[in-house]
């Protein structure tokens, strides 16, 4: 199990796609070096910027019944994979409801 994977549409794929359609990433953010494209340095601290402020975004927890941030909610997801790894509880995967 890649924990990336479990969070990467929720936080990942939305923030690019926001980033993008906000111009806020454009092709200018790009350098062209042959057949690939690179990010410039201004462009990777946007990035980084907002992945850490959508990080601290909150959602209502149905089983806690509270709002925690995306950072602690990633949390509790390797909590759960570490007590299904030594065999404490089958884990059982994060779900937006």
């Amino acid at each position: 199990m890649n924990i990336a994977e479990i969070f990467k549409p929720l936080i990942g794929e939305r923030m690019i796609f926001s980033l993008l359609n906000k111009n806020q990433i454009t092709e200018s953010d790009f350098d062209k070096k042959s057949k690939f494209l690179y990010l410039k340095e201004i462009a990777k601290k946007k990035i980084l910027v907002e992945y850490d402020n959508r990080l601290d975004r909150t959602i209502r927890h149905k089983d806690l019944r509270r709002e925690v941030s995306y950072r602690y909610l990633i949390r509790l997801e390797c909590y759960k994979l570490i007590k299904d790894i030594i065999g404490e509880k089958e884990y059982a995967g994060f779900k937006i409801c």
